[in-house]
């Protein structure tokens, strides 16, 4: 998928960052002491409980000297955080480096990590031989979306981070939060802290925020988002599907992995249906539209609702797959309730989700009511990122091309 670019003396400016870090990494390898590192050894063969990984700190004799320092970009949606990153990995010549969406790299570690525990079980650390295998592959780990939400990963990192890094590992990450306002008054965020400080230390941290959301740039658009829910967006949807599979039938299927079973309740050649109450009103999570994202390079989501605070849970499970979606470039035809622009609502149902966060902060002893955990700035703000993308998933350059021609 193709585009134009135009100057941008912000991007510059990181880009800047970016080159100098090229010219640092391209002879890079960190030394084969450190790469390797026991986990006996380092923990002195100390049984450490479960949630023991954040009482241990890494000393700096264990942190190896001369490696380049890592980038850390943070900034709104749209500013092109990604784009400059993949500039980046796609440029480095060398060839133990991977590019992982934030989500899709937690996802790798808490199965390493259930493998781990599966075969040794009385193993005291399982993240010292998980750190050990990611190294192997890459040494060099562009990570885009970072974002801390979840408690078992806000538990898991700061270790992991520490294991990396004491390995010779080099990161460059985007987000849309500077590292001190990461899982900012989640659950337990005191444990998460380390982390922040290990962030601030290891990384330079760059703000990229020009102001311009480049997805909402005015572009050519393909029809493939149709609203009201009515016979005449049926009747559009039926047309997609006809042009896509060449009028070949549709049939059900269902994916096996991870243990799990997931049905597909129509598909063909690539192409999937599915309505929303199917995907995003089921408990399903970031490992199920990861996978359905695998199989499917275009995916038709009808019957989507009008989403306010009421919704949150099916708000953020649409967001999760729609972050899925993006980042494996995959086509999106959807029809809706409401228009593009309309389909989130932060403001309506927010008394009552207010007056529910208030229950669960007392429940949870949590003092900060201002926590964003609970008054909705999360949703709000993930609310716009998914706009963004749902506006650039219209695009020509984004749409498969048998859809190209569908003009809005």
């Amino acid at each position: 998928m193709t585009g134009s670019v135009q100057a941008d003396p912000d991007q510059r400016k990181v880009i800047e960052k970016l080159d100098k870090l090229w010219y640092q990494l391209k002879d890079y390898v960190p030394s084969a002491d450190i790469t390797k590192l026991d986990t006996f050894d380092v923990f002195s063969g100390l049984k450490i409980p479960s949630f023991g990984w954040f009482s241990k700190t890494t000393t700096a004799k264990q942190q190896p000297r001369n490696i380049p320092k890592s980038l850390y970009v943070y900034g709104n949606v749209g500013t092109g955080k990604t784009m400059v990153m993949d500039l980046f990995f796609n440029s480095l010549p060398i060839q133990r480096k991977r590019r992982v969406h934030f989500h899709a790299f937690m996802l790798d570690v808490h199965q390493r990590i259930h493998q781990v525990k599966t075969h040794h079980p009385k193993m005291a650390d399982p993240l010292e031989p998980i750190a050990n295998d990611l190294v192997k592959d890459a040494y060099v780990l562009c990570f885009d979306e970072f974002q801390v939400t979840d408690i078992a990963d806000a538990m898991i990192l700061r270790h992991l981070f520490e294991a990396l890094f004491r390995r010779g590992v080099v990161l460059v990450t985007t987000s849309n939060r500077h590292p001190t306002e990461l899982y900012k008054n989640g659950i337990q965020r005191a444990s998460f802290i380390p982390c922040i400080d290990l962030l601030m230390e290891r990384c330079e941290v760059l703000c990229l925020d020009s102001g311009t959301d480049y997805r909402k740039v005015e572009r050519a658009q393909s029809a493939v988002f149709f609203h009201p829910l009515n016979q005449e967006t049926e009747t559009k949807i039926q047309d997609v599907i006809r042009r896509l599979t060449n009028s070949k039938p549709m049939r059900p299927m269902t994916l096996h992995f991870l243990s799990r079973t997931l049905k597909i309740p129509e598909q063909v050649d690539g192409v999937a249906k599915m309505r929303f109450a199917d995907v995003c009103a089921q408990p399903l999570s970031a490992a199920d539209y990861l996978e359905i994202v695998r199989h499917f390079h275009t995916v038709i989501l009808t019957d989507i609702p009008r989403m306010t605070m009421k919704h949150r849970s099916e708000a953020r499970r649409f967001i999760t797959f729609i972050d899925a979606m993006y980042e494996s470039q995959v086509t999106l035809v959807a029809s809706a309730e409401n228009s593009i622009m309309e389909i989130f609502n932060a403001e309506e149902g927010k008394e009552e989700m207010e007056e529910e966060m208030r229950d669960m902060r007392d429940a949870l002893d949590v003092s900060d009511v201002s926590s964003p955990l609970f008054t909705g700035q999360e949703e709000a703000f993930a609310f716009q990122r998914a706009l963004s993308r749902l506006i650039q998933m219209q695009s020509t350059d984004w749409v498969r091309d048998e859809l190209k021609q569908i003009s809005c």
